[in-house]
Formats: structure tokens, C-alpha cells, sequence
């Protein structure tokens, strides 16, 4: 009796290490694949705004990356639609965007995610009827994301520096 405890108990500790091993890489594989969603989601979603802000495109695709109510509430979207934004007199061609993502955190289970990022744009070429082509305000954000129908998208955005001395 006793030689058959010590062998239970010997393959059940092997079983638990094993299944706390396979939940330890299940956890991790979805944090990474949500992490990489996550990012490919800010870095598409945030090109595509400065794009619409500057004239270059309409808003019609911002829904894939943004919640209605945040694209409602988006101060340079709104002038860039209604005709007086910074960028209202000036003929952009192409701009140099560029994402860092510094901190992502979501749960696996989570629909709710949370994202710190800086946001520049060194270059515009364009040109402008009065003069010179505004510079974009660079900046570092706070991203909150939510999952809505297995998709990310980008709830609110809250400046945490302007960066506008680069």
C-alpha cells in the first residue's frame, strides 16, 4: 500500500507541473498575440488619423480603428471634417509616421487593454498657400483599447507630453 501512494503521488505532482507548464504558455501565447493586435492596431489607427487630420484621406476608415464615439469626440478630426483644421490650406503629399509602443497590458480573458505610446511625425512634404506646413504635435499617449466583436479598437487617447521640442 504504501509503494502504490508513493507512485500516485509521484505521477500526480508530475501531472500538475506539467498542466501549470501548458497553462503558463497558453497565457503567454495569447498575451502575445493580443499584444501584437494591439500594436498592429495603434500603429495603423494612429497613421490613418494623422492622415485623415492632414487631408490626405477621408475618415471613413477610422471606424476600423477607433470607436465611434471616440472619432465623435477627436477635436482634430472633427476641424479636419469640417473644413478648418491647421492643415485646411495645404496640399500634403506624404509624411513620415512612426509609432513606439513602451508598455502594453492585457489579460488573455480581459476585453480591455491599456497601451502607453509616442507619436511623431518628423517630416511632411506638402506644401501650404500661406506659407509653411504646420508641424504635427508630437506627443505620448495613453491608449485604452476594447475588443468589440473579437477586434481591437481604440477607445480613448490621453496626452501625457507634448514632445513638440524634438
Amino acid at each position: 500500500m504504501r509503494y502504490l501512494r508513493r507512485f500516485i503521488w509521484y505521477i500526480a505532482t508530475r501531472l500538475l507541473i506539467v498542466l501549470l507548464c501548458l497553462g503558463i504558455l497558453t497565457v503567454t501565447f495569447y498575451f502575445a498575440m493580443n499584444a501584437s493586435n494591439i500594436y498592429v492596431i495603434i500603429k495603423d489607427g494612429m497613421a490613418r488619423r494623422a492622415q485623415v487630420v492632414m487631408r490626405i484621406e477621408k475618415s471613413d476608415e477610422l471606424n476600423r480603428y477607433f470607436s465611434s464615439v471616440w472619432i465623435s469626440r477627436d477635436a482634430l478630426v472633427q476641424a479636419a471634417e469640417n473644413g478648418s483644421g491647421p492643415y485646411e490650406n495645404c496640399n500634403i503629399t506624404g509624411i513620415d509616421h512612426r509609432i513606439s509602443l513602451s508598455y502594453v497590458w492585457c489579460w488573455p480573458w480581459d476585453s480591455t487593454a491599456t497601451a502607453q505610446i509616442t507619436e511623431t511625425i518628423p517630416s511632411i512634404d506638402g506644401r501650404s498657400i500661406t506659407g509653411t506646413v504646420p508641424k504635427w504635435n508630437n506627443a505620448r499617449y495613453s491608449v485604452a483599447l476594447t475588443k468589440e466583436n473579437g477586434q481591437w479598437k481604440i477607445k480613448d487617447l490621453t496626452v501625457l507630453e507634448w514632445l513638440n521640442d524634438e
